[in-house]
């Protein structure tokens, strides 16, 4: 073989090579994940955008679609009633890679609130659930939590949260597998405001107990349980 053609096949080879070593997967885009809840009570169905992009049409009050896959950075969570091209209420979410948003819209039409959560996914401990109460009834004082096995122990229970402001959540309350009944009070005083009962977790469960304004505004509250995990 001549002495051009070894080097020129050495080149293609060393070529080869480099080629295949540039060849990496195409590394997955950084995401976190949000989800948007509809609570502004007097207000019927709304349409919800991630930015520019739609997350679900016409939401029915207490609704949510679930978290979705969203790029890392600010994202514009905007709130409108349905069919109506303008934004009644957008609050920005700041989404780092692998963390979790919730985003509610509450209040009324006429004074819209939103409440921006970083939700706290990973797994508990064994055999272990997690659990949350978010206060998003506008109207209402504060609260004290209690996660109880029989609605029956209120009297004699020690609240799991104390003194939750509207527009706030508690933090998250360990509890082993099972069925709770979640009580929210009067912050100060057993005068139940809220139960919300049979709420069963599996072990490696996460839920988020959230209460909102009756349809129209006002009281009793109303509670909706979401499966975070």
């Amino acid at each position: 073989m001549r002495w051009s053609s070894r080097i020129a096949l050495a080149a293609l080879a060393t070529f080869i090579l480099a080629a295949c070593d540039d060849d990496d997967p195409v590394r997955p885009t950084a995401q976190g994940r949000v989800r948007a809840m509809h609570a502004i009570s007097n207000v019927a169905t709304m349409d919800m955008l991630f930015n520019t992009t739609s997350y679900k049409t016409n939401v029915a009050y207490k609704g949510s679609d679930g978290y979705k896959a969203t790029a890392v950075g600010a994202t514009a969570v905007k709130f409108r009633k349905s069919g109506v091209a303008t934004d009644l209420l957008s609050a920005n979410a700041t989404v780092a890679n692998g963390a979790d948003y919730t985003v509610i819209a509450l209040g009324t039409e006429a004074a819209p609130q939103s409440l921006v959560l970083t939700d706290d996914n990973a797994t508990p401990a064994a055999g272990k659930v997690k659990l949350r109460a978010i206060h998003a009834a506008a109207g209402a004082g504060a609260v004290d939590v209690y996660v109880l096995a029989n609605a029956n122990d209120l009297a004699t229970a020690t609240p799991a949260a104390s003194n939750l402001a509207a527009r706030a959540a508690s933090a998250y309350i360990d509890r082993d597998a099972g069925t709770y009944v979640v009580v929210l009070t009067a912050a100060g005083n057993k005068t139940a405001l809220l139960t919300v009962s049979g709420v069963q977790v599996a072990a490696g469960g996460i839920r988020s107990i959230i209460a909102v304004e009756k349809t129209g505004g006002g009281t009793p509250l109303e509670g909706i349980t979401l499966t975070d995990r």
